[in-house]
């Protein structure tokens, strides 16, 4: 059976009851909306409404209190039909742009990026690193650092830069690197990560005599240089903890205990986060998560709130995770900003190097 549409009344009745909620943590009564909103209505006539929409599942109310709160189902559709986004002071903006273009290391700048959207927000703030293995290769250099040493920097068409140093057994004379040097922009050049991992040496062998005893250092090394640079335990950046906690949703040790334990499981979080980010990467949107709706029973209790940015041809996701009792509106202007930031970050102004 198919539900009927809200009535304006039910719509601006609910609305009022949710952004109270989200503002107060306490249920909401029928002679506090009004009394505050100046309803030409009387109390008894909004408990009505109130109580037609209990029925319907939006709104749901604790046995401690006459009042009501939302469900799931009812911040669905704030978020979906009520909200008004609005825009970030002019001192926020210039906040996230600081941190974005103050910095030249991405995981620099994430990591300080996930702090300060924890600190705006109240929540507890995600950013994860791009994913490189699809990035295109665009120039290797190799540069001879001691007798023993060379220093090999890999440069992606998404403006990322790679450094590492490979051990070699002897000196290599300049003319010997500027060879190999070349062989390989020939041959890598223009192929994605992933690509010159599962051929690498198929591309070379039929000069791997010619190139000598060097090449086997690059053979040698191949997973270690064109894996993806970021592995899990460096993918994620965490901020907002302390401002997550000052939420009244965590005042008992329990709930503590399970927001701590889900900040310590980064895979769990790297997971659900990628799910987003595939929905974000289809609608090309902020994508609201809400409670049930998540796809892990450990964030049930939450609500998720994440955007993909993009640095050339690679991508990673910015997000929150707080109570399903958050302010949308700012949370969602917060990481709309944010990964436009980021986005819009020039090629040629991010290193990543190990």
């Amino acid at each position: 059976m198919m539900e009927r549409e809200l009535t304006p009344r039910e719509k601006m009745i609910l609305g009022y009851i949710v952004q109270e909620f989200i503002t107060t943590a306490i249920p909401v009564g029928s002679r506090y909306l009004v009394k505050k909103y100046n309803l030409g209505l009387s109390p008894a006539t909004v408990r009505n409404v109130m109580a037609d929409l209990e029925d319907m599942g939006y709104l749901w109310h604790p046995h401690t209190s006459a009042g009501r709160i939302p469900t799931d189902k009812g911040y669905r559709f704030y978020v979906d039909n009520l909200l008004e986004i609005k825009d970030l002071s002019p001192a926020e903006k210039e906040a996230i742009n600081s941190v974005v273009q103050g910095k030249e290391e991405l995981e620099e700048i994430l990591k300080d990026i996930s702090k300060l959207i924890g600190k705006i927000s109240k929540q507890l703030s995600i950013a994860s690193t791009p994913q490189i293995n699809d990035a295109i290769l665009t120039k290797l250099d190799i540069i001879s650092i001691s007798d023993t040493k060379l220093l090999v920097v890999i440069s992606l068409k998404s403006g990322l830069v790679r450094t590492i140093v490979l051990e070699v057994s002897s000196e290599i004379s300049r003319d010997k690197l500027d060879f190999v040097r070349a062989v390989l922009n020939e041959r890598l050049s223009c192929l994605t990560l992933r690509q010159i991992k599962e051929t690498f040496i198929e591309r070379i062998r039929d000069v791997e005599s010619e190139l000598g005893g060097i090449i086997n250092v690059f053979i040698r090394s191949a997973d270690k240089l064109f894996y993806d640079f970021y592995d899990v335990v460096d993918r994620l950046h965490i901020g907002g903890v302390p401002e997550v906690l000052d939420h009244p949703e965590f005042k008992s040790p329990e709930k503590i205990r399970d927001i701590m334990e889900l900040v310590e499981n980064e895979d769990e979080i790297i997971k659900v986060f990628q799910m987003l980010r595939t929905s974000a990467m289809e609608s090309d949107k902020v994508i609201v998560s809400i409670g049930e709706e998540n796809p892990e029973d450990k964030f049930k209790n939450y609500s998720l709130v994440a955007s993909e940015y993009r640095i050339g041809g690679v991508s990673g996701v910015i997000g929150v995770i707080g109570p399903k009792r958050m302010n949308y509106s700012r949370v969602i202007s917060i990481i709309n900003y944010t990964c436009k930031a980021l986005s819009g970050t020039t090629d040629s102004s991010l290193t990543g190097i190990d």
